[in-house]
């Protein structure tokens, strides 16, 4: 889990708790405020009796999106201002804001009734408190996760050690909770400028670096490394999940809309790619996943067990055939489908494309191939996290090597899961057909992923399968 991902998901805990304190505070100031007994006779609203509690969970909607729309234009959603006592403050300016709203509303939406403004008081007074400690109880279990190596994001500086390195290690290492771990600078060996970072490598060995250290982000120090060297390191990284940042003076890249600057305590940063599908909506779309995947696993059951007796009934061999595939990352895994062509059909030709009129086929496995009903066992790849339902589809691993050299840009598609369906099979590239076509689809769904997206082509992939 990256530190983006973790900070997403303590953010959803927090929008969460909010919207239950904020609900309970209004239960809590009833009870107060009328059945307590704790405040004085005179204050009653209701001449007439105790007004019904019924009365007061309708203004619970009204006052949840109040208090989350405030919080959000406080900037109180935010990882760095969720536990500091300047929190508080804010809090308790987004308190005095919901609470003129909240009365503004009553007065407008439910002028007919009366509603008691020392429960909408105490109200606002319990979620103040509530909200405050329930953003330090996170804060403080945000800090004993880094503490312990979980949701850190391991980063690297690439360049020769400066005063803007120096500036910028020292903005990282002034907090404890930064959630960044600096591992180390990837330079020339002859730097002698260098009194504190570990020495990792050198530019041309970057990618072997990645990986073998696990980096999550690099920051490029662009004052000394040349344009070229930059390029260089795009294109080695290419396939693996790498955020890739770069420390300013590179106006030469801020034409290109895509790259976006983000700022270290006013430091800023020139963002060249940044690692798609994390954070929040990298879990809605895993969530997305599971559920999917295993709703359909159940509801599809009798049809695969009697797929996997039809194919035992005509043709030798096992009915799910395995094969290595690589996935996000560069990471090899095994795929499942049900076996479509004779048992030996790699034997001797080793790993190919299957053409539409394959001699290799069974006749079972052509119909199955038809209606992509060969691909249903892939349910289990996406359910175990191998793969996605929404993603460029896996490669051979023993076709990869060959394609990155002769295709440009063909291992982008590897900075995330594979799919069993993509931008690129809806669009008619599925098969054995044009790979530069399908990597240029492949591309596109990557740069502009969203859940809408992946709506979208489920939809128009179920859409296909019904045409066959």
């Amino acid at each position: 889990m990256t530190n983006k991902t973790l900070d997403h998901l303590l953010i959803s805990i927090t929008v969460l708790l909010d919207i239950c304190f904020v609900a309970t505070a209004i239960v809590v100031a009833y009870w107060v405020r009328f059945e307590s007994g704790w405040t004085p006779e005179v204050l009653a609203l209701h001449k007439g009796g105790t007004p019904p509690l019924a009365d007061y969970f309708r203004l619970i909607p009204l006052m949840v999106i109040i208090w989350l729309t405030t919080l959000k234009s406080l900037k109180l959603y935010q990882p760095e201002s969720n536990a500091t006592f300047l929190a508080f403050w804010t809090l308790c300016k987004a308190a005095g804001i919901s609470l003129i709203a909240t009365l503004a509303a009553l007065f407008f939406i439910y002028h007919h009734d009366a509603y008691s403004r020392w429960v909408m008081l105490l109200a606002t007074g319990f979620s103040l408190v509530w909200l405050f400690l329930g953003r330090l109880v996170i804060h403080r279990f945000r800090q004993s996760i880094h503490a312990q190596g979980v949701g850190v994001n391991r980063l690297a500086i690439v360049g020769n050690y400066d005063a803007c390195v120096e500036k910028f290690i020292n903005v990282l290492t002034a907090k404890a909770d930064s959630g960044y771990e600096v591992v180390g600078i990837v330079s020339d060996p002859t730097d002698t400028n260098n009194p504190h970072l570990q020495f990792l490598g050198k530019s041309q060995d970057v990618l072997e670096l990645v990986q073998k250290h696990r980096l999550d982000t690099l920051f490029i120090v662009s004052p000394t490394v040349p344009k070229d060297t930059i390029l260089q390191i795009l294109h080695a990284c290419e396939g693996v999940p790498v955020q890739i940042n770069v420390l300013p003076e590179l106006s030469e890249f801020i034409r290109d809309s895509r790259n976006t600057i983000t700022f270290f305590d006013g430091l800023p940063v020139l963002q060249l790619r940044e690692t798609p599908m994390q954070g929040g909506h990298g879990i809605v779309k895993r969530l997305i996943d599971i559920l999917l995947s295993a709703s359909a696993l159940i509801v599809l059951s009798p049809l695969t067990l009697i797929i996997v007796i039809a194919i035992r009934l005509t043709s030798p061999g096992k009915a799910i055939f395995c094969q290595e595939r690589v996935g996000r990352g560069g990471k090899p895994f095994r795929i499942y489908k049900f076996r479509s062509m004779r048992a030996d059909a790699e034997e001797k030709v080793g790993h190919v494309w299957a053409k539409s009129d394959d001699p290799r086929q069974t006749p079972l496995g052509k119909f199955l191939r038809r209606w992509s009903l060969d691909e249903l066992p892939q349910f289990f790849n996406v359910l175990k996290g191998d793969m996605s339902l929404v993603g460029p589809r896996p490669e051979m691993s023993g076709l990869i090597d060959g394609f990155s050299e002769s295709i440009p840009h063909y291992l982008a598609r590897q900075r995330v899961k594979s799919g069993m369906t993509g931008w690129a099979q809806i669009n008619g590239l599925r098969g054995n057909t044009s790979l530069e076509d399908r990597i240029s689809y492949d591309r596109y769904y990557i740069e502009n992923w969203s859940l809408a997206l992946d709506i979208k082509i489920i939809l128009k992939t179920l859409w296909a399968i019904k045409k066959g």
